[in-house]
């Protein structure tokens, strides 16, 4: 024993080290509003809006989330603020593609923290990492949205959405679309009660002329049909 009673060559433990936290996000616009589309359509929500997509569809309405560059750069505390000064008990985390996001666990995690219900909007293109989001809103591309299958289908990720009981909404505008919805149902195995279907159009105009047909391809199939509110209310409005 050494003189103050300690086994010779025994190594005293390293000191823990601080767990890093997750660096800058670089986000387009957090707003206040309601959730416009799919199974929550109508809930006050506050959205956060990741930057940066590779997916790149032609008709999509916020191509200003595209670049990885664009947007603004924050910190995790700074987002919660914002975040809880919205005032609203559920959060739609979208973009973008908010998978592209390496502090996506961390960001839904400080929300959780918050005692906040969380929803994940994406195009599905990627696996889903294993965070405690509440609501998977997942939305596959057609042929229509101008991205080729290779880039918009990926099996494996389809298949965890699916085991994660996610909602797989559908944008159409023609029987075809339905047609190619049924096929990735077959393909995959979704579940018709998760396969929600939205009129195709960016102005209000537009999805009052599809929607009757959407409605009765819902009946057909056993499909939801979902609004889209917010171009309903506020056409091609930015932050709503």
């Amino acid at each position: 024993m050494s003189p103050r009673g300690r086994a010779v060559g025994r190594a005293r433990p390293a000191p823990a080290l601080p767990t890093p936290g997750p660096g800058p996000l670089r986000v387009s616009e957090v707003f206040a509003s309601i959730q416009g589309e799919g199974p929550s359509a109508g809930t006050p929500s506050v959205f956060v809006r990741l930057q940066g997509c590779a997916v790149g569809c032609t008709w999509c309405d916020t191509k200003y989330s595209w670049d990885p560059g664009g947007g603004r750069e924050t910190t995790l505390d700074a987002l919660l603020a914002e975040v809880k000064a919205g005032a609203a008990a559920n959060v739609v985390v979208t973009g973008g593609e908010p998978l592209e996001h390496p502090a996506l666990g961390p960001l839904v995690a400080g929300l959780k923290g918050l005692g906040l219900r969380v929803e994940v909007e994406t195009a599905g293109t990627e696996r889903p990492p294993p965070v405690a989001v509440d609501q998977w809103n997942v939305s596959l591309k057609l042929a229509h949205s101008g991205v080729p299958e290779a880039r918009r289908l990926r099996p494996a990720a389809i298949a965890r959405f699916r085991d994660l009981g996610a909602w797989f909404k559908f944008v159409v505008g023609a029987e075809q679309d339905v047609d190619e919805v049924l096929a990735i149902q077959a393909r995959y195995g979704l579940p018709s009660a998760r396969i929600l279907l939205m009129p195709l159009g960016m102005r209000r105009e537009e999805q009052e002329a599809r929607m009757p047909a959407v409605v009765e391809w819902c009946r057909s199939h056993g499909f939801r049909f979902s609004p889209r509110l917010h171009i309903l209310l506020w056409g091609p409005r930015r932050g709503v």
